[in-house]
């Protein structure tokens, strides 16, 4: 029996699609089994990475993209398009051999041509959803993934987005429990800025609250973007970020417990970690890879059509996501009852919510704000000025709820009348609300 909803005696997939500057994957999971592929571009091999790149054929409407486009640019057949994401949220227009082109349509192309890779295994009409992870998820990244989505037209229903931390997170979920004792650290490097995710949890909490902290070490980049090809020199540049690297593990784990270090990217692949290595390994499990985001974007993607229990202890409050419960009090066959608007652990990109309400005889309803990660539940009242006076029970309103930011919800409410009885009065009013 297939694990996604509404589906029996068919194989179903989701997607997770890591969209990087430099290079993409695309991971799947498919409705009969537990644990994620990723797709290779080459037979037989752990070939993941697809160079996020454009060709376009001198003089001639011919693109080519990833590793093709790079033997293209190689071999001067072709003029390079690259930096796809800084390009499209940017917003302007990019001249490409003498024409003006839209720089999100060009990213349109790049996915739409990668996701094409994915024939030999599946249809676009087997996938149930696709989650898109990328490293900085914002409201602006949001509208050009928006944009690209629908210049697609997949036949797709279910489309996300989320952020690394947010397929680290998924990714952990799906691992031995001993992993999640304490602390996980992710390092992910290129030769060029190394990023560390720190992810916290907090046992004492229920459920564990996990946390992830995300810093840029800015000195490891090499300037050539790789070793040099003098062994003398090579030899020098990998003792030297193989020292420095040491420092950096040495102050993450001072005072702390470990359970697990990822090193991601191909960045680790050289033969450099010697001494930091050696320490990693005391008392921690070292894991080294570069799918980890594809995976947990596709694992996140099968939470989301079909939620498992893996998830039901954790709740994830990074920087996207919503760290309040946000609710109402309302009258539920006589008794008084709490109302959720807005569950906190969600991007707060993704939440929003419509309701009707009827009021008593108040003009006013109050907002119930409970934060997670400590301190006071608190309440905001939210008065409508200038309501027509009703009697008890014929006031109905429309509250429309929304995020403009991790911390700040939008409340409108606007007053709909009491059917016949009494007509709207065409009154709305905004509120913005600290959660």
């Amino acid at each position: 029996m297939s694990l996604f909803k509404g589906v029996k005696n068919s194989r179903r997939f989701v997607l997770g699609y890591d969209l990087g500057e430099e290079v993409s994957q695309i991971s799947f999971l498919a409705s009969d089994s537990d644990l994620p592929e990723t797709l290779s571009t080459l037979a037989g091999a752990e070939a993941y990475n697809i160079p996020t790149v454009l060709c376009k054929r001198k003089d001639v409407n011919q693109w080519f993209y990833g590793k093709d486009a790079l033997a293209k640019i190689e071999n001067e057949e072709g003029i390079r398009v690259d930096h796809l994401i800084e390009k499209a949220r940017d917003g302007k227009r990019i001249d490409v051999d003498g024409t003006g082109y839209d720089p999100v349509s060009l990213l349109t192309l790049f996915i739409k041509r990668t996701l094409s890779l994915l024939s030999m295994e599946m249809s676009m009409d087997m996938v149930d959803a696709i989650v898109v992870t990328t490293r900085i998820m914002d409201a602006r990244m949001i509208e050009v993934l928006s944009d690209v989505a629908g210049a697609l037209s997949l036949p797709v229903k279910n489309l996300y987005y989320q952020s690394y931390e947010d397929s680290l997170y998924n990714y952990m979920m799906y691992q031995p429990e001993e992993l999640l004792n304490h602390a996980v650290i992710a390092c992910d490097y290129n030769f060029g800025e190394m990023t560390i995710y720190d992810m916290k949890l907090n046992h004492k909490t229920q459920p564990i609250v996990v946390t992830i902290d995300k810093t840029i070490k800015d000195d490891l980049a090499l300037a050539a973007g790789g070793f040099s090809e003098n062994l003398a020199d090579k030899g020098a540049e990998k003792e030297k970020l193989d020292s420095r690297f040491l420092d950096i593990c040495q102050e993450m784990m001072d005072g702390r417990i470990v359970s697990a270090v990822f090193l991601l990217g191909d960045g680790f692949r050289e033969q450099w970690i010697n001494k930091s290595l050696e320490f990693l390994c005391r008392t921690r499990r070292v894991f080294q890879g570069n799918n980890l985001f594809s995976k947990g974007a596709s694992i996140a993607a099968r939470e989301k059509v079909a939620p498992t229990d893996r998830l039901e202890k954790y709740v994830l409050l990074d920087g996207d996501k919503l760290k309040s419960n946000v609710g109402l009090m309302v009258k539920k066959q006589g008794q008084d009852a709490y109302y959720a608007l807005l569950d906190a652990g969600e991007n707060w990109y993704d939440v929003r919510n419509c309701m009707d309400i009827i009021l008593e005889l108040e003009a006013f309803i109050d907002i119930i704000i409970t934060p997670l990660t400590g301190g006071e539940k608190h309440v905001h009242r939210i008065e409508f000025e200038g309501l027509p006076l009703r009697p008890a029970r014929t006031t109905r309103l429309r509250l429309k709820i929304r995020m403009k930011a991790a911390d700040k919800a939008v409340i409108d409410v606007e007053d709909m009348g009491f059917g016949e009885l009494f007509e709207s009065s065409n009154l709305t009013w905004t509120e913005e609300v600290t959660v």
